[in-house]
């Protein structure tokens, strides 16, 4: 926030800022909602074209709005070094006042009397009447009273900012121009030259060169920042080439600031000592990541085993082949961890395929929650109970949100009756423990020369050695840290152990194990040991479904799903109110297969297949149901694009079969008219009902003959256009006839 005389500096970037140049705030009526601010720089070449201009009026409102938004930033005022001097240095030895401080009260007795008159000044009622009094009065005139006021405005309201530049006491010296004054330079001696005294005006543009390339995100060195001052400001002449470059002419060496003076007074024209300018250099980020300082003190807010667990994912810097062809390399391995706060035991350890995801890190807590005895069976070794006994649910996990910050974790929370904390974002002290876990292995790997393992400050032809070197595979690599959390947790003596008082009078080691087993004797009231099935399916993806009279629909994924047992139940049942919102059910499924999912209903788990409409995802996972849905959508358009024109044509048809029509009607009314006594809808129905059943008649008697001639067909002849739309019809006589005929006919061939 700023206040009466801070500057507000705009940023570069910042083209809708409420004014261009460096101002200071003159004053500030907040009743008023009115703020009043002045040009700052009155030389050099941003100085301000009207120096002795009154003080504008901005609304207060827009100006913290856009310094909340970051548009410009604030600074303080400093004076020049010989106006901020102590007062007594403003006096000869016999106390008499030199002729700068005389003309410097002079001023300020004007000033004090402007100010005087209060809002006034500000919101004048009668005009300059009252200004015009004062400075009447005091016999000047009214523009060299608004100068003072403006310079005592720009000075921070201090009364020496009205000490002449031209005093008694400045410190540049009158024939040297600028010329530095101090210690010679190094090989004064053989060049001459002695180089220039850092004026306030140099010290604005090292502030600027400072804030546009070497506290910004440029971050360029001291060197480059350098020779960029001296390109935009210390130049005689400049010329374009034709290659598209400049070519400099710089003021002679007397006249330009050293490289050593720009970085001896970097820290001081930004206000910040050296450590702050480094750390807004490497980013806050990155800063309170690897350089700001850590408590390190987690482990006195964990009172037993499974009251706090850490869990944290870190890509393996190991190289790994498939199981399938160990010539194939795989592209990416995340290593999960996960350590007991209160022990500091390492409770569960995962390889993970591909980045950091919830169904990599639901298995890495399914791992740690089980028996290790069946977990390390699954991956090809065998261990017995006592070997790895750190296992169970804790009450609280703390782990990042990249993981856990989702819909789809939820049963985390909902049905282990774990509580989620997240840690801060760049607050590596906050998982600590777990942190120093990964260099504890990675430091193993590169001991025991594991093979694949990437070391750092491979060169040249040895940064193929991890691949070439490359043999493990994430089932191996699971044997061998296994292996680690049992050395780890069982025989590694832990210095600076933060184990309590009483278990070391009890006599326990500060070895992860013996304090294990001491806490749950005595500190036993966080872990709880769950069933194994039900520890898996509560470890589920948690989706949402919206219930339909058809069909199941999972939200997020739009794949449809049904279920006898709910569909029986009525649940599915319209509402008999209408718009009302569709029901929903909770349900959870795994990523590798979406062909059936598990609904919550009723308190039980109810098994759901694909629906028929959806039966071409069978034993796909959601990212090849993805891929599918993207494959047809790109076959659709296609397809839809080849069928344009012949939807056309069949439009152009049914509307010339229309155009027909009408004609025909036309023709009709022009022909025969239209009689309002005719029952048409009652004859038209007879007449085509006998036609039909004329044209079924003649379809039997063809079939019959067919049949008889040893000729039969499915395939009925295709009446033209051009034919009598009315049937011939035959007399009963004709057609008894012919029966009798055909009768006839039939029994001299079975003869």
């Amino acid at each position: 926030m700023f206040n009466r005389n801070s500057l507000l500096i705009p940023k570069p970037a910042s083209k809708t800022v409420l004014f261009s140049e460096v101002v200071v705030v003159v004053e500030t009526f907040v009743e008023r909602g009115d703020v009043f601010l002045l040009p700052y720089l009155t030389s050099g070449p941003n100085a301000t074209q009207f120096p002795n201009r009154k003080p504008s009026k901005f609304k207060l409102s827009e100006v913290e709005q856009q310094l909340a938004e970051g548009l410009f930033e604030t600074a303080s005022i400093e004076l020049e070094s010989f106006k901020n001097q102590p007062e007594e240095l403003f006096y000869d030895k016999d106390g008499k006042p030199y002729p700068s401080t005389v003309e410097r009260d002079r001023r300020f007795k004007i000033v004090s009397n402007l100010l005087a008159l209060g809002d006034e000044l500000f919101y004048p009622t009668h005009g300059a009447g009252l200004v015009a009094k004062v400075v009447t009065d005091l016999g000047i005139t009214q523009s060299n009273a608004q100068r003072y006021l403006n310079l005592f405005f720009r000075g921070g309201r201090n009364k020496n900012a009205l000490i002449p530049n031209r005093g008694r006491h400045s410190s540049v010296s009158k024939s040297g121009g600028g010329r530095k004054v101090g210690r010679k330079q190094d090989g004064f001696k053989v060049t001459g030259i002695n180089g220039k005294a850092v004026l306030k005006q140099d010290k604005d543009y090292i502030r600027r060169i400072a804030k546009k390339y070497y506290v910004s995100k440029s971050r360029k060195s001291i060197a480059q920042c350098y020779q960029l001052l001296l390109d935009e400001y210390y130049y005689e002449s400049r010329s374009l080439q034709s290659d598209g470059t400049y070519r400099y002419v710089y003021k002679e060496p007397n006249e330009l600031i050293s490289k050593w003076q720009f970085r001896d007074w970097l820290p001081l024209v930004l206000g910040l000592n050296r450590q702050q300018i480094q750390a807004i250099r490497r980013g806050h980020s990155q800063h309170k990541l690897n350089f700001a300082g850590r408590t390190g003190d987690a482990a006195p807010n964990a009172l037993g085993p499974g009251h706090v667990w850490q869990l944290d994912s870190t890509p393996v810097d190991i190289e790994l082949v498939a199981p399938y062809d160990r010539r194939v390399i795989i592209s990416r391995v995340t290593l999960y961890v996960i350590r007991d706060v209160y022990t500091r035991s390492i409770c569960g350890i995962h390889i993970g395929i591909g980045p950091a995801s919830w169904a990599e890190a639901r298995l890495a807590l399914f791992h740690a929650i089980r028996d290790k005895v069946g977990y390390a069976r699954e991956c090809g070794l065998h261990i017995s109970k006592e070997d790895w006994e750190e296992s169970g649910s804790p009450l609280f996990l703390l782990v990042d949100n990249e993981e856990f910050q989702n819909k789809i974790s939820e049963s985390v929370t909902a049905h282990m009756n774990i509580n989620v904390l997240y840690a801060r974002a760049y607050q590596g002290n906050d998982k600590g423990l777990v942190e120093s876990s990964f260099h504890m292995i990675h430091a193993m790997m590169r001991n025991e020369e594991i093979p694949g393992f990437r070391y750092k400050g491979l060169m040249g032809r040895n940064r193929n050695i991890p691949v070439n070197t490359a043999c493990l595979t994430p089932c191996d690599l699971k044997k061998i840290l296994i292996i680690y959390a049992i050395k780890h947790n069982c025989t590694i003596w832990k210095e600076d152990y933060p184990i309590e008082q009483r278990a070391m009078f009890d006599g326990v080691k500060p070895v992860c194990r013996e304090y294990w087993r001491w806490g749950e004797r005595n500190r036993g009231y966080y872990l709880s040991k769950p069933n194994e099935r039900e520890l898996y399916l509560n470890l589920l993806e948690v989706g949402e479904l919206t219930v339909h009279q058809t069909h199941l629909h999972l939200k997020d994924h739009a794949i449809n799903y049904s279920c006898d047992f709910i569909r029986e139940s009525g649940f599915q049942d319209k509402p008999v109110l209408k718009g009302k919102i569709h029901k929903t059910l909770k349900c959870r499924y795994i990523r590798s297969d979406m062909s059936r999912i598990l609904i919550e209903f009723e308190g039980k788990l109810r098994i759901a297949k694909l629906h028929s409409d959806h039966r071409i995802f069978v034993n796909m996972s959601l990212d090849e149901i993805k891929e599918a849905k993207d494959h047809w959508a790109a076959v659709k358009q296609v397809h839809q694009n080849d069928v344009l024109a012949s939807q056309s044509n069949l439009s152009q048809q049914m509307q010339g079969v229309v155009n027909k029509a009408k004609l025909a009607k036309e023709a009709d009314i022009k022909e025969l008219g239209i009689s309002n006594n005719l029952d048409t809808r009652q004859q038209a129905t007879s007449v085509l009902a006998k036609e039909a059943d004329a044209i079924e008649s003649e379809r039997l008697n063809e079939a019959l003959l067919d049949h008889v001639t040893g000729d039969a067909t499915d395939v009925l002849p295709v009446k033209h256009e051009d034919e009598s739309s009315v049937l011939d019809y035959q007399t009963d006589e004709e057609e008894e006839d012919e029966y009798n005929s055909l009768l006839e006919e039939m029994l001299n061939n079975e003869c």
